[in-house]
This record gives structure tokens, sequence and C-alpha cells, in this order.
């Protein structure tokens, strides 16, 4: 006589309705009840015999495979439509949006509407059967912000002051300060990733870099002076550098980050010395800890004001103490020696951003009057070392001082990223020798700090803070 076999149900968890299970009454019933309880317990079994040998049963969405392709695309500033592949025959599918189920479809496509502007929304998509759930998506995350001359704009976070970098997987991570001032934070940026705080004593400014080998790399002022901290393995691990260094005094006042070739990280930061003196300082650290050199520099850096050359040598920006003059520093044989200075060039307090190309050449950006006048106007202008010397062009001209400057792509296309005096957000870049700007945001004439990077695919990523509502912003463009 041909063995017999009850066909198994499952039955997904709340929300979705359960379908009703007949009554199975003897021997039968009492095994099917076993059975179900073992796979309940399993959380998620295969089905033996009667054909059933690859089909698994699964009481936990998190225990499904991620096999369904979820793209999420911004119709409007208020609407959002989604659209994914399918994962078998017969199926419904429940969205979720940020965590909670929002709707259920028996489509393969779904159109959220009625969503705040200027927030950061995440949707997945979950598959489910008589058999119960059967697989996921991963999650696709978009910003609701209008779309401005090719550039989308999403809100990361509460915060203040954020620093960008994109490592060599095109991984993009960002860090900043609360928005009270307190507490530095980090996230990458992907779907279903939040803010995660690396230190609740950090304060003000923090720049960020990624090694060749995925270890991400935070500078920080904090209560305890200047802290160092890295994440590998998914873990934080943070460790005060120098104790006597000057907490940022000005609005945005350093540290800066670099990496040498082998991802040993150096700093550039403000610090008192025994005899009151405050001066720039290197933290440079090897496998026998941190080496702190005092320059005798008497200025101050922002975020991006250190790099390091291919042979290892240390390049530096600073504006003077008064903020009258950007100096671009190398050091040579030991000692700190100036490549180029620039006067009548008021920084805001903190030091103009420097980048090397291929060659080792340096590029600066910053905030400059041409002469001494009772006048707002300034000039943006941008500085290249050349092997005829220093070449300098103007790139824009501003009615009053604006804040922050980023530069990016010194070996492809030029580019600078201001705030001006309005608060508006702009990003220059140079083609053919002549440049032009792209408006990303109008603040209105609330002040911001801004970083910029390209990533590995060739993506422009910006980010800024619109400091109004204390938040951190960013823009994402193809070039």
């Amino acid at each position: 006589m041909p063995r017999m076999c009850a066909r198994p149900v499952c039955v997904p968890p709340s929300p979705i309705r359960a379908r009703a299970i007949p009554p199975i009454r003897g021997g039968a019933g009492r095994r099917l009840r076993r059975l179900a309880g073992v796979l309940a317990l399993a959380g998620a079994a295969a089905l033996p015999g009667c054909g059933n040998s690859d089909l698994r049963i699964y009481t936990r969405i998190e225990d499904t495979p991620q096999s369904i392709s979820l793209t999420a695309t911004a119709v409007d500033a208020t609407t959002v439509s989604l659209a994914w592949t399918a994962a078998g025959e017969g199926l419904a599918y429940r969205v979720e949006r940020n965590g909670a189920a929002t709707g259920t479809t028996s489509s393969l496509s779904w159109t959220d509407r009625g969503l705040a502007a200027g927030q950061r929304y995440c949707w997945r998509v979950v598959a489910y059967g008589g058999f119960g759930w059967q697989a996921r998506s991963g999650e696709a995350c978009i910003g609701t912000d209008p779309v401005q001359t090719g550039w989308r704009v999403e809100r990361l976070a509460a915060g203040r002051f954020p620093a960008v970098a994109a490592d060599a997987g095109g991984d993009v991570h960002v860090c900043f300060v609360g928005a009270s001032g307190a507490g530095i934070s980090w996230m990458r940026i992907g779907a279903g990733n939040t803010p995660q705080v690396v230190d609740a004593d950090g304060t003000g400014q923090c720049s960020v870099a990624v090694d060749g080998s995925g270890v991400v790399h935070l500078a920080y002022s904090s209560r305890f002076g200047l802290r160092h901290a890295t994440r590998e393995s998914g873990s934080w691990r943070a460790a005060t550098v120098d104790a006597q260094a000057l907490a940022g005094a000005q609005r945005v006042d350093g540290p800066a980050l670099a990496l040498d070739a082998g991802g040993a990280p150096r700093i550039a930061y403000r610090r008192t010395a025994s005899t009151g003196q405050v001066s720039v300082a290197i933290a440079t650290r090897s496998s026998a800890g941190w080496g702190i050199e005092l320059t005798g520099i008497d200025g101050l850096v922002g975020p991006r004001s250190l790099a390091i050359d291919g042979s290892g040598g240390s390049r530096l920006a600073t504006t003077d103490g008064l903020g009258q003059s950007v100096i671009a520093w190398r050091r040579v044989a030991g000692r700190w020696t100036i490549e180029d200075a620039e006067s009548l060039a008021p920084n805001r307090g903190d030091g103009p951003p420097i980048a090397l190309d291929a060659s080792g050449a340096a590029r600066l950006a910053w905030w400059q009057r041409d002469a001494p006048t009772t006048s707002n106007a300034v000039t943006l202008r941008w500085s290249e070392s050349t092997s005829a010397g220093w070449r300098r062009q103007t790139v824009a001209t501003f009615e009053g001082l604006g804040t922050r400057v980023a530069i990016a792509g010194v070996d492809g296309t030029p580019r600078v990223a201001t705030v001006d005096a309005n608060g508006t957000v702009r990003v220059h870049s140079r083609v053919s020798d002549a440049w032009s700007a792209e408006t990303i945001e109008a603040q209105g004439g609330a002040a911001a700090s801004l970083d910029l990077a390209i990533g590995a695919d060739g993506q422009l990523r910006l980010v800024f803070d619109r400091s109004v509502e204390g938040s951190v912003v960013l823009a994402s463009r193809l070039p």
C-alpha cells in the first residue's frame, strides 16, 4: 500500500491573516501537530517526502533568503515608486516602510504616497504564501527632497559639521557631531544603515578616512583632548591621542586627518605648548604608538588641511592666526617650508582644504579679498602647483564672505564646493579652463558646513548641514 503524506501548512506570523487549517483527527492529526511544533522551533526546515524535499518553511522573516531585488524611485517630494523582482509563482508581498508594514499586494510594484518632504525612508519587500514567509529583499533607501540640477538630495540624520569619505569598494562614509554640538556619530550610506554613536564625549568638527583594508578612521576633539577612533569588524575603538590638544574654539576648527599608503593615520590639529603658545601639531601613529611633532606654525586648520604625498611626505594648508592669509606648507628634510602664500584671505577661522594629484602637485581653494576695501565683495580662488610655478584662478565672485570650502577631483575635473554668505550650497566645476556652478540648495541665510568626495563609481558625494533644522544632508550625482 503506498505511503500517504499529509500536506504541511505553515501559518505566517501577524499581521498576515493565516489560512484556516481543518482539524485532522486521530494519529495523523497528532503526528502533524508534532511536526508543526518541531518546524516552529527550528525556524526553517525542509519537508521530507512527497516531492517536498526542496520546500522550506520559515517562521521568521529574517530567516528567509534575500532573493528579491528592490528599487525605489522618487516621483516627487512626497511620493516614491517601488518595483521588485518576483520571488515565485502565486505569492503575495508585504511592503514595509522604515520597519513597519505599510501594505500588501500581489503585483511587483507599489506607490507610496503622502511622505514627508526632506526625510529619509527605507523600504523592504517580503514574499509570503500558504507555506509562510518565502523570500525578502534588502532595503532600498531614498530621500524625498526635490531633485535639483540632477542631484539627489536626502536628509541623513540630526547633526552638524559633517565630513565624507569614499572607500575603494564604493561605500560612502559620513561622520558628524550631534545637533547639540556633542557626540560624534558615523554612518555608511546604503540600504538600511543608520547612524552609530562613536563617542558621546566627542565635540565639534570630525574628519573621516578609510584605508585600503576597509578600516574607517575618525579624528575629532573631545573633552579628553584629540581623539582617534577606528572601526574594524563592525566595532569601534577610540583612544586619546593628545590630552593637550586645543578643542575647537572656532566653529569648524580642525582637526585634519590623512592616511599614508600603508593606512597609518596622521592628524593635524592645534595644541597648547607648555609655554602657553598655541600652534599646529602633527600626530603620527606607528607600531610604537603615537608620536607628536610640534611644527611651530601659528595657524588654523580645517578637516581637509592635511595631505600625504606618494613618498610619504606631509603637506599642510593653514590660515594664519588672524585669519588673513593662506599658506601652503611642505615638510622637507625635517623642516616645514612655505610653498605658497596668499594674503587678504579671510577663511572664517579654519584652514583651507588641500588635495594632491597623482604626481603630488598641490591644489588649494579659499575665499579672498582682492584689496583692502569696505566692499563686501569676495572671490573664490583656486591655486595649483605646476612645473612652471603656482597657477591661480578666480572661480567665482560673491557679495559677502562665505563659510566652508571643499575640493575634489584634482586628477579629473577640478571641483570646489562652497557655502556662501546666504547659506546657498554650490558645486563649481572647471571644464576647458572655464568655471561654472550648480546650485544644490539655498538655505536663506543659514550658515552651513560641507565636505566633498568622489566615489569609486565616479559619483559626486556632497554632505552639508542645514543649521536651522540641525540636520545632515547628502547630495549625490553621477558626473
